[in-house]
């Protein structure tokens, strides 16, 4: 327990220290807030287009879809908080021979790789998915309640999928130790990851079960927005978690393969 709270208190230091950073440039920050809506504004307007020619897709209504385009939007805002800019400089890191100076603090080397750096303006993008998600909500009220139950599952199973999609992004930057650039791999990840704006129904059988079993999009958006909709079947929950476990022991065991590959500057 006293390792919990002393990560958590890391944790806590690496977030205060990075809002500071980010007032020391204010313009940038409404600049980036600015950009985050006016993209949130762009994606619902696609939906909104989808649904002017039609009353569901593959099942879905426009309330739920907008529902999923919420969860996508908050954990696309959970990484550009905390994954993707410690995971773009773990990548030089590596190449430069600098992560030792990561490797010499005592503390765990993924950890602090993972999350020593915060970029706060992000969180716009949490707020607005928890907005659309709220309003989805009240439009879907007037069709059937939502119970505590489901909201239980909803937390559970988009706990999960953040886990998965992080052990993805640091899957893909721990072949850094491996391959000098790995740019366009993340940037593929990035892009594969942005189909989950829609429910992975609407896809071809070929590219659903890419989706499904490859690279689990379903798992990260459609399944917490299939909880709140009652289109949740009852065994996924159990398999979400069990994908983040897996996840969680696979990333870590990548990690640590890299590790034995890694030659610091003063080699």
């Amino acid at each position: 327990m006293r390792t919990v709270r002393s990560y958590l208190g890391i944790f806590g230091i690496y977030v205060r220290v990075s809002f500071q950073a980010e007032l020391a440039y204010r313009v940038n920050l409404v600049v980036n807030v600015a950009l985050a809506l006016i993209g949130l504004l762009n994606a619902v307007a696609g939906v909104a287009v989808i649904y002017s020619h039609t009353t569901t897709l593959r099942g879905w209504t426009l309330p739920q879809t907008l529902l999923l385009l919420g969860v996508y939007t908050i954990v696309n805002g959970l990484l550009n908080v905390f994954v993707a800019p410690n995971l773009d400089q773990l990548s030089q890191n590596i190449r430069q021979g600098t992560l030792d100076f990561i490797l010499l603090k005592p503390a765990g080397s993924q950890f602090l790789a993972s999350f020593q750096r915060c970029v706060i303006w992000g969180m716009t993008d949490v707020l607005l998915g928890l907005g659309i998600i709220a309003y989805s909500l009240h439009r879907l009220s007037g069709e059937s309640g939502v119970g505590a139950g489901s909201l239980a599952l909803f937390a559970i199973t988009l706990a999960a999928g953040v886990v998965v999609v992080y052990c993805l992004w640091i899957m893909m930057a721990t072949f850094a130790f491996w391959f000098v650039r790995i740019d366009n791999l993340t940037t593929l990840l990035h892009s594969v990851f942005g189909m989950g704006r829609f429910p992975v129904d609407a896809y071809p059988i070929w590219l659903r079960r890419m989706l499904t079993f490859v690279v689990p999009v379903a798992l990260v958006t459609t399944v917490p927005a299939e909880a709140l909709t009652g289109k949740l079947a009852p065994l996924i929950p159990l398999v979400s978690i069990g994908a983040a476990f897996l996840m969680v022991w696979l990333s870590t065991r990548l990690w640590r393969l890299g590790l034995g590959q890694y030659t610091s500057a003063s080699s």
